[in-house]
């Protein structure tokens, strides 16, 4: 990716596994992005549209949850396993804390951002959460399903990925060699089904409860498409969490950061000049 040299590993272990988390210096403010499940997906494919621009205004800060990109895969299922994403989650926000001197803003992108969300909950020095096209709970719809199948080559993949776009537009050919890389190695599309096995019990269990919408204090800002197939609009998170501000993205689906990028900084902006300084 543009800048890459920029960007700084942090060497991060847990439950024995080897996690990557990256970081790149800009201004006082540190940022968490959190990136959503999919195949091939890693965080900085996830948020590449956003990193330029958020760059000189924050410290940004990028992992790659356990079983995907740079990270390991676990061994032993369950290999959807919230409870470790958000142990690696916390982690990383220690780490930051450390370098910073205070927690960073989250911004979490599907899935990820419903992690966000429940991470945000337990936390008390989380004080801002982006949340931008997240995931409400089940049922999976079938482009959802469809998406969280191994592909089983790059026209597959092609097929599932269209219909994350408004208008089912073709994916660029560069990102779905990139994406279909991870399934070119050993047994990972194995792995990767399994994970997603039962799609309505993993976004059972990534969704945010009640009660920790109860526990959640910072200032939420949910981003979503309205023309979202995989994850339709959250009305569900949106009653659970009457405080949040709440941006609907005409034309457009759920990959928001892709197809409307200006607005997705828009929006951001927005919501952390609320709490930071201009």
């Amino acid at each position: 990716m543009t800048g890459m040299a920029e960007w700084r590993d942090l060497p991060t272990q847990l439950d024995g596994l080897n996690l990557l988390h990256q970081m790149r210096h800009g201004g006082d403010v540190p940022v968490l992005l959190v990136h959503g499940i999919g195949p091939g997906t890693t965080g900085c494919a996830n948020f590449r549209p956003l990193l330029n621009t958020l760059g000189p205004r924050f410290a940004l800060h990028v992992i790659d949850l356990a079983g995907f990109g740079g990270s390991d895969c676990k061994l032993d299922p369950p290999f959807f396993d919230v409870p470790l994403w958000l142990a690696q989650i916390d982690q990383a926000i220690e780490r930051i804390r450390q370098i910073r001197g205070r927690a960073p803003i989250l911004i979490g992108n599907s899935v990820g951002g419903t992690l966000a969300l429940k991470t945000a909950a337990r936390r008390t020095d989380i004080t801002q959460v982006v949340a931008i096209s997240a995931s409400a709970g089940p049922p999976a719809s079938l482009y959802l399903r469809a998406f969280w199948t191994a592909p089983r080559d790059a026209d597959g993949l092609v097929a599932a990925m269209q219909p994350m776009t408004a208008f089912e537009a073709a994916p660029d050919p560069a990102l779905v060699q990139a994406r279909m890389g991870q399934f070119l190695k050993g047994s990972y599309a194995e792995y990767y089904n399994a994970m997603l096995a039962d799609p309505d019990e993993c976004l059972r269990e990534a969704a945010l409860t009640q009660e920790e919408a109860a526990m959640l204090r910072a200032d939420v800002t949910l981003v979503h498409g309205r023309l979202d197939r995989a994850c339709p609009m959250p009305s569900r998170l949106a009653d659970l969490l009457p405080d949040a501000d709440v941006f609907l993205i005409g034309n457009c689906g759920h990959n928001v950061i892709y197809e409307h990028t200006a607005r997705v900084l828009d929006a951001i902006r927005g919501a952390v000049n609320r709490t930071l300084p201009l």
